[in-house]
Order: C-alpha cells, then structure tokens, then sequence
C-alpha cells in the first residue's frame, strides 16, 4: 500500500502481484474492512488474479455454481446502489442518534463515507449463486439454506485474503442488495442466479490491521456449550477444570 506523501500513485501490477507470496497468517491477521478506497482504476490483470484466487474455494457437491459480476462503469455502479444510498439516508439517522461511543461514530463516518461515494469506487463486485434443488438461499430443510451460503462465502473469504495480500482494500457488504429484485433488474440476472453480497474493491486509503477480537478462550466451547475450559480457572459442571 502506498503510504507516501503527496498524490496517490498506484502501484504497479507486477509489484502487487508480488504480494501474494504474503504468509497466510500474516494475511489473515491483518485482514480488516477497509471501505475508503483511492477512485484510481484496478488493473484487469490484477482483478483477474485475485478472483481466479477466489474460485479455489471449496464448494457444496463441488457445484462451482458462482458468478461474479464486476461492476466497472459509473452510471451501472449508480444504479446499482441508487436505493441503498436512499435507505441509507434513513438508517444513518438512527445510528448517529443510537452511536454513544466514538469507535461506534467512527465507523459510522466511514460507511457514510463508503455510501456518498460508492458510485466512483474503482470496482464493485457482485458475488451471486445458482438456486438448485440442492443450494437455495431461503426455505427448508435448512441444510439447502446452509449449503447454498456456505459454497458462496468461502470464495469471498479467498477474494478478500487476495485483495489484502496485494495490497487493495476491500469488505464484504450485504446491505446495498437489500432489494434484490432491483440488483437482478440492474445486474440482468437469470432467475436462477442469487445475489448474495457485494465487494467494494480498490486501492486502500485506510491502514490494515491488526485487528481487535476476543481471546480464543472466551469463544470455544469444548463438546458442549458452556463447557470452556480453556478459560483460566473455570470449571464444568462435573467440576473439570482447566487443562
């Protein structure tokens, strides 16, 4: 990421493709949301890259039922996300009235900033899934439900890894397809191809992590729910405690 003074210049595409020799670990511990993006364009080469990396995600029954729309043009991009910014509108005003704290205002400045701008970010992707018999979005048994979700956000988990790595901002967002019947008709989607989320990429402007989580030993359970004995000092109800 460029971080030097005076006018953004991107960086060049041999030099960010370089980046994907990043260590995973080191990818996945500084891997955050990053929704203030440079308007600079993203090298085709480079978006091929990170999304060929995306298609390396598993997938239920091994269906590889994706398709990604890239969203390039200005005024596709506007009416793509004309009614979120309307909803938005709304929403903000609720949440600066509920925001008490400046992390929470913080971040509320940032997606207002995201959604005054989000016609000239460089790139919108769209993740979508084919419904089958097998994978669909809503209904029952819930296990179409999961399947269907469960084969989309592995591949975005790989795009934005990929998108850390060489150095472009990127997040994961499901607010802006809040009507999907708008999405389909802008998108001209088939019937059968769900949109699922939307990925805003480009050159970051705002810094990568660490970020902040709760230690490990506060979210595992081991067999049952409540039974945390990686916790320092606790004990289950059959009074096991700590290893």
């Amino acid at each position: 990421m460029n971080t030097a003074p005076g006018p953004f210049v991107p960086p060049d595409t041999a030099e960010a493709l370089a980046g994907l020799t990043m260590p995973l670990a080191e990818a996945m511990r500084s891997q955050r949301a990053i929704r203030r993006l440079h308007f600079d364009p993203v090298d085709e080469k480079l978006l091929r890259e990170v999304l060929a990396l995306a298609l390396k995600a598993p997938t239920s029954s091994n269906s590889q039922d994706w398709a990604f729309v890239v969203v390039n043009d200005a005024e596709q991009k506007r009416r793509l996300v004309r009614s979120y910014q309307r909803a938005f509108k709304l929403f903000g005003w609720f949440a600066r009235r509920a925001a008490t704290d400046e992390p929470t205002r913080r971040q509320l400045r940032v997606s207002e900033w995201q959604r005054e701008h989000y016609h000239e970010l460089p790139t919108l992707v769209v993740a979508c899934y084919r419904c089958t018999l097998k994978h669909q979005p809503v209904g029952w048994p819930q296990i179409r439900v999961s399947s269907f979700y469960g084969s989309v956000y592995p591949a975005v988990q790989n795009l934005l890894l990929a998108c850390r790595a060489v150095g472009l901002g990127a997040s994961l967002q499901t607010l802006p397809l809040w009507l999907v019947r708008s999405t389909r008709r802008v998108l001209e989607l088939p019937p059968e191809m769900v949109p699922v989320c939307i990925i805003p990429i480009g050159w970051a402007r705002g810094q990568y992590g660490p970020t902040q989580r709760p230690p490990i030993d506060d979210v595992v359970h081991v067999d049952r729910f409540g039974n945390q004995p990686w916790r320092s000092g606790q004990t289950d109800e059959a009074g096991r405690g700590s290893p």
